[in-house]
């Protein structure tokens, strides 16, 4: 499975006010694409082989990716200790929002879970960020039932 490369992420810059008093981010995952997604969703167990988090919390734009879980940034950091022991076992950690920009949410929450797994020395799970957040994917998969859930 192939990703792209990571994106610079000034993380100093525009820190959102529920994240302001929670740590910088150190790490910088890489992006993982909508169709290498798709891909996982049709062929492979979630929660097994793969998951995908939601990481929205009161802006769903009508539509989130099937199996998926929802894990609000706004709450992802403080859950982390319980967190790492649960998804430490699924390989591919997947986290995506509305857009998944250069200091947006999913890759603020990807780049804690990798953080999290770097300082627990943890080589089972790695994290993603999807390219173009959900956006990017209802552009694709707004109308694949198999891999996307209308709300």
């Amino acid at each position: 499975m192939s990703s792209s490369s990571p994106l610079q992420r000034p993380w100093a810059d525009n820190v959102p006010e529920w994240a302001a008093t929670l740590p910088a981010p150190k790490s910088n995952p890489p992006q993982i694409e909508a169709s290498e997604v798709a891909e996982l969703v049709r062929t492979k167990k979630a929660g097994i082989d793969f998951l995908v988090v939601d990481t929205r919390r009161q802006d769903w734009e009508n539509a989130y990716i099937r199996t998926s879980i929802n894990l609000p940034a706004q709450s992802f950091h403080q859950s982390l200790p319980a967190l790492v022991p649960i998804l430490e076992k699924v390989p591919l950690v997947i986290f995506y929002c509305n857009a998944c920009s250069i200091t947006a949410r999913g890759p603020r929450i990807a780049a804690w879970y990798q953080d999290a797994l770097d300082a627990q020395g943890i080589k089972s799970s790695s994290a993603r960020i999807l390219t173009g957040g959900i956006k990017g994917w209802v552009a694709a998969y707004s109308d694949a039932g198999d891999l996307t859930v209308k709300i």
